[in-house]
């Protein structure tokens, strides 16, 4: 099987489209270098990739650092932007949000929509998502469409399914094969855990040494999280690894408005902070509790230091176990973090064994949208992969 022509050339292309991915545009003559073969058959490749629409010719200009070149500019081959789409929608606690990618995995589109998921049932949570990400898809061919991935707090099996997304309330929900029905055309429909894909989105970002074994923390009105090695995610056994926002923190723990009282998403997540705001008379708006810690805010800044403490129980457990380099925190209560960096730190450096190194923090730069366009990146690097 692997011997066929038609396999041999189809994974070489794979190879080139990922080596003008990484490399952003390369000439024939290095193409072929880089591919190992010879001219004539790294033509070959490129004409079929040309003719597909996937690549295109270009002037070779200087990059950064680079003289400036005399004499007529060669050619390169890069990636086409416009030879395919790939789209992420996140089905959120309290929002919505599409972002689509093209062929070099930059953002072309993106939107993002208040609404409260639990308060509907999920077909209409997932009709309301389908039209979200209909309305920012391209008009091109249906054929440049390549795929749309669907991800949300839960755990999720190999066939779509949510089998359990409490944050949401659902229970055993078909969501592959719901939003398909609800697209007005047909296109591979995947889903993925919003904390798996948020990870697969940092990496692609561009900023992590993909040979880190990183943790990421999705910190919404519940926690995520994933983990990654070598820039590929770690699983498990079943799928399900990353639960970290089950990590029970608090025994008897205080009520919890939804999930378990005591665990790391009740003590860390929007809920909890918003409602521990709200109680201490301010107004249940992350913005505004943003603001108020940027004030200087004494009332916020104990719930900030309270929110430090059980992140840092909830960190030094993962560190003890999973010896990353790095730690990721993202979604829209990350943004807390700068403001008890430095209690954090110390937390940590009291919590863990002597000898244990403490791996680095760092916040996402990605913003609110950073698991839709994770998701939209898993697409994408489906595409891209020999088994795609």
């Amino acid at each position: 099987m692997m011997n066929n022509p038609q396999t041999i050339r189809y994974l070489n292309e794979i190879d080139a489209l990922n080596a003008l991915f990484r490399k952003g545009g390369m000439s024939r003559a290095e193409l072929a270098r880089v591919l190992g073969l010879n001219r004539s058959s790294t033509g070959n490749i490129v004409a079929s990739l040309m003719s597909s629409g996937l690549v295109i010719e270009a002037p070779d200009t200087p990059r950064p650092g680079e003289e400036k070149r005399t004499g007529r500019p060669g050619i390169e081959i890069r990636l086409s932007p416009d030879g395919g789409y790939f789209t992420g929608v996140e089905i959120g606690v309290d929002r919505l949000s599409a972002v689509v990618i093209d062929l070099s995995a930059s953002t072309v589109q993106q939107k993002s929509v208040a609404f409260d998921s639990p308060a509907f049932p999920p077909e209409a949570v997932i009709a309301k998502a389908a039209a979200l990400a209909a309305s920012v898809l391209p008009t091109v061919e249906e054929s440049r469409l390549k795929g749309i991935c669907v991800t949300l707090p839960a755990l999720l099996d190999h066939a779509g399914n949510a089998r359990n997304a409490h944050m949401l309330g659902w229970r055993d929900t078909p969501v592959t094969d719901m939003l398909r029905e609800f697209l007005p055309f047909p296109i591979d429909v995947t889903a993925e855990n919003d904390a798996n894909a948020f990870a697969i989105g940092e990496i692609y970002s561009g900023d992590l040494d993909w040979s880190n074994t990183s943790i990421f923390l999705h910190i919404e009105n519940g926690v995520g999280g994933a983990i990654t090695a070598g820039g590929r995610l770690f699983r498990g056994a079943f799928g399900f690894a990353g639960e970290f926002g089950h990590l029970t923190i608090e025994r008897n723990g205080r009520p919890a408005r939804r999930g378990t009282a005591g665990e790391l998403e009740t003590l860390i997540g929007k809920d909890m902070v918003l409602g521990t705001y709200e109680e201490q008379g301010g107004q249940p708006d992350l913005d505004r509790f943003l603001a108020a810690l940027t004030r200087g805010d004494e009332m916020a800044r104990r719930i900030a230091d309270a929110w430090a403490d059980d992140l840092s129980h909830g960190l030094a457990q993962l560190v003890k176990v999973l010896d990353p380099d790095l730690v990721v925190l993202g979604g829209s209560v990350a943004p807390i973090y700068p403001f008890v960096e430095k209690r954090v730190r110390e937390n940590l450096d009291s919590m863990l064994i002597v000898g244990l190194p403490r791996p680095k923090i760092e916040l996402s730069t990605l913003g609110p949208s950073g698991a839709a366009f994770g998701a939209a990146c898993m697409v994408h690097q489906r595409f891209f992969s020999a088994g795609s």
